[in-house]
């Protein structure tokens, strides 16, 4: 009698079930596997349990019906082999930091662990090839326990593989073996897991069972496993993301609104910002090394199709989830933002060769561009990127303009719906307001100075020009209009007006013809206008007609404004003809004739007279009056007269004291660098000479690059010109200001400034405009508007009868002098004094002003 016969099936060792052949493991399945699974059940040895799973699955899952397998056989096995597993984990991190290799017992007992650990892998790949070879279609309901165990044993796997250098202190070559052992068998049964969840089949019709949470469930803990694995094996991390990706497709109509989105497209965001961070830390790596590797390069080009394949993977799920992505957008946002920060124009970008740039946008960032396109209609973006609290750290402002940018060049080509979206502002509360594109635009180029002022080139379609004349001349109308429209000073104005000054220079003339006749300068409510405009964008002619009609219209009201009241209400409007005199005499010069030069000198004289320190300091008004009358006098410094010279260096000294605004520094340095044509007459050189000194020498000492900029420039012009040369050494009072100029003169300064340097600088330039920009919030906060101090009502003086007999008593004086002189000529030093009283006077109308 056999041995199978001679024994009951239920009774028979387990040694001797692992050898039975495979009809008897079937004939005896109904009585072996109740004892078996008792046994493991029961069991409290980790090698025992492994023997009882290999037994059951190698030589009696095969004949397991595979429609019962969840009931007979899953639900009861699996949850015991998840703790097993979860046990041996414990205790294996447990005793790992006693692993040395003198310690020959735990350095046994791990291996043993970890031995163990790679059967049980091994068993429950058994069990996923047998459900993969038995079934065409699988209902996961049918294996739920099956996907939900695997993936805890595989993520638990490679969580401990990748801490594996912390958690074994050292030594982890003692081990090594076994668990790369681990990590390939967890590997094959993750592998062989999306092979069977690939044959899934779900009713589209059902909107809720338990296959829809069982899927969902897996595509998130496929997503937690990617984040483990992200750095420890390239090729099977995007393998697992396009699994995730094919099966939310595949199961879209029935999973859509179960899905976790938001975590979907954030580690999918996370994956490609690690990517493209090693894609370019390799071609840094590559740019400061001389010799090219090719293994170093091949690793680049394989960094970087990843770095494409996640961005499809991305692309691909936007297009198809986009409705359910609402609180996904500022990710995405931000994912646009931190590409474009590393990467070449920002100023933050990492130093990497032409070459490798031109790789990576031809390969990588073009993905970008349809992602962009996708979200353009989606009212939720357009919140984000224009949300009216927006507040960007310096290396994310470029790259939000670039956006921008992005944005507007694909509007046109957008449903009247989706332009209106983007181009109209929205306010729904307090803390949810939307700005309009265009606004968002002027303001990032505000934010934006530092990378404008490098060169910059844009990937993408070059153009040969704007466009045609007429769009050009369009353009330019309605920035006029939009400048005429604004309401005083403001940042739009600054903005708007060197558009108009740049389009001004692309108009064909047959359309400078037509604006001159729209905007014509011989309309005084067109002065605003003619003060932004550069005539020499003009033809010759044009030029001449141009200027000469801005010049008569601005003499004429500035010579109302005189003979008027003249309040300081009034300054705003004299400002404006002022500046267009200015543009005027800056660009066409030479269409005036000597009668409108002389007009515009003597009425800068007669301003003049008008000014006096405390009026200056205390007015922003007058501080621009100030800053547009010196430029002005400065080009007919020539012809003016020594006396007005004289008061204008002497307020300038008491101004620089005061610590003025920096535009009133610089108007200073315009007037006095001038100087340097003009031969200071005996008489005043002991009053003139030493001001400028002491100008050039404050001026040389300000810490405001700016300003020091602009000093060196304006010294530099005046010592050239000047036949004064003994008042030269007497502005540099200190060997600091020496050193500096003799630099600048050598043009020792940013001669050799390599474009990293270059860089930086402009860095620390963006970081001191925006705190003037503070200061500048914090000024704006104190005084609420620029509009100068209203006219104070007349009132009575009590000492108008002293007032009155002072007077008297000097025009008496005067008259006795006139007097003198009809009896005879006049002493030698009579001149002196009267200029000398002349000029007291002139001080005396200033108070009075």
């Amino acid at each position: 009698m056999s041995q199978e016969s001679a024994a009951p099936a239920s009774a028979v060792p387990l040694e001797e079930l692992s050898s039975w052949p495979e009809e008897l493991c079937r004939r005896e399945l109904p009585s072996v596997l109740p004892r078996l699974l008792s046994m493991y059940q029961h069991s409290d040895n980790w090698i025992e349990h492994i023997q009882i799973l290999k037994i059951i699955v190698e030589m009696f899952l095969p004949h397991m019906n595979h429609l019962t397998l969840e009931e007979t056989f899953f639900s009861q096995v699996l949850p015991k082999t998840v703790k097993l597993f979860d046990d041996m984990m414990y205790e294996l991190t447990s005793q790992a930091r006693g692993l040395s290799s003198h310690n020959l017992e735990i350095q046994t007992t791990l291996r043993n662990i970890l031995q163990t650990m790679v059967q049980l892998l091994a068993a429950l790949t058994g069990c996923v090839q047998h459900v993969c070879v038995t079934q065409e279609s699988i209902i996961l309901e049918n294996i739920h326990s099956l996907p939900s165990s695997v993936l805890h044993v595989i993520k638990s796997t490679f969580v401990h593989c990748k801490d594996s250098e912390s958690v074994y202190s050292g030594h982890l070559h003692l081990v090594s073996d076994l668990l790369q052992a681990l990590f390939k068998e967890a590997y094959s049964l993750q592998k062989q897991l999306m092979e069977l969840l690939d044959m899934v089949c779900m009713d589209p019709l059902v909107d809720e069972n338990d296959d829809i949470l069982n899927m969902v469930i897996v595509i998130h803990s496929l997503l937690d496993i990617c984040s483990v694995i992200s750095s420890m094996d390239h090729a099977f991390h995007a393998n697992t993301w396009k699994f995730i990706i094919k099966q939310s497709l595949k199961h879209q109509s029935v999973i859509k609104s179960q899905l976790k989105h938001r975590d979907i497209i954030t580690s999918l965001c996370e994956d490609i910002l690690f990517s493209f961070h090693s894609c370019l830390q390799l071609a840094e790596q590559m740019t400061q090394s001389d010799a090219q590797d090719n293994a170093e390069y091949r690793l680049f080009q394989k960094t970087l199709k990843l770095c494409r394949f996640f961005a499809n993977s991305l692309l691909h799920y936007t297009k198809e989830f986009l409705p359910l992505l609402s609180d996904s957008c500022c990710t995405l946002h931000q994912l646009y933002l931190q590409i474009h920060s590393k990467f070449p124009p920002s100023l933050y970008a990492a130093r990497i060769s032409k070459a490798q740039q031109e790789e990576i946008a031809g390969t990588f960032l073009v993905t970008l561009d349809p992602l962009i396109s996708q979200l353009l209609t989606f009212q939720p973006f357009v919140q984000v990127v224009l949300d009216g609290k927006l507040e960007l750290p310096c290396e994310l402002q470029f790259p939000q303009c670039l956006l921008l940018v992005v944005i507007m060049d694909k509007l046109p080509s957008q449903p009247e719906d989706v332009q209106a979206l983007w181009c109209t502002e929205s306010w729904l509360s307090e803390a949810t307001t939307r700005v309009s594109l265009f606004k968002a635009v002027f303001c990032s180029f505000e934010q934006c100075a530092g990378e404008l002022s490098l060169p910059i080139h844009l990937q993408g379609v070059k153009s040969k020009g704007y466009g045609t004349a007429e769009l050009c001349a369009h353009h330019v109308t309605v920035v006029a209009h939009l400048i005429k429209s604004c309401p005083g000073e403001c940042y739009q104005l600054t903005n708007l007006s060197v558009l108009l000054r740049r389009l001004f220079f692309f108009m064909a003339p047959p359309q400078q013809v037509e604006f001159i006749q729209k905007f014509s300068p011989k309309a005084a409510e067109n002065l605003p206008l003619w003060q932004y405009i550069s005539l020499q964008a003009l033809p010759a002619e044009l030029r001449k007609q141009a200027a000469r009609e801005v010049t008569r219209v601005g003499i004429a009201r500035c010579q109302e404004w005189l003979s008027s009241s003249r309040t300081l209400g009034e300054l705003e409007s004299l400002n404006t003809l002022l500046s267009a005199l200015l543009a005027v005499c800056n660009c066409a010069s030479e269409a005036l004739d000597i009668v409108q030069q002389t007009a515009i000198m003597e009425i800068g004289s007669q301003l003049w007279v008008l000014l006096n320190t405390k009026l200056v300091t205390g007015q922003p008004y007058v501080q621009q009056t100030l800053s547009l009358l010196l430029p002005l006098l400065g080009f007919f410094v020539q012809t003016l007269d020594p006396h007005l010279i004289s008061q204008v260096v002497t307020l300038q000294t008491s101004l620089l004291k005061l610590e003025p605004p920096d535009h009133v520094c610089l108007a200073v340095l315009d007037f006095v660098s001038s100087l340097g044509k003009f031969f200071i007459p005996q008489a005043f050189q002991d009053k003139i000479l030493p001001s400028l000194s002491s100008i050039f020498a404050s001026l040389l000492a300000d810490r405001n690059w700016i300003v020091e900029q602009h000093t060196l420039e304006a010294f530099t012009q005046f010592a050239e010109g000047t036949n004064h040369e003994e008042i030269v050494p007497r502005c540099l009072r200190s060997e600091d200001t020496k050193n500096k100029v003799v630099s600048f003169l050598e043009k020792t300064g940013f001669v050799d400034e390599t474009a990293a340097a270059r860089v930086e600088r402009v860095k620390q330039e963006k970081g001191i405009f925006r705190e003037h920009l503070a200061k500048v919030a914090v000024e704006e906060a104190k005084w609420s508007s620029l509009q100068p101090y209203a006219k104070r009502p007349r009132r009575e003086f009590p000492l108008e009868e002293e007032y009155r007999s002072a007077l008297q008593a000097a025009s008496g004086a005067l008259e006795a002098i006139e007097s003198l002189l009809q009896k005879s000529p006049a002493p030698e030093w009579l001149l002196l004094k009267m200029e000398m009283l002349q000029e007291r006077i002139d001080e005396l109308k200033r108070h009075v002003l």
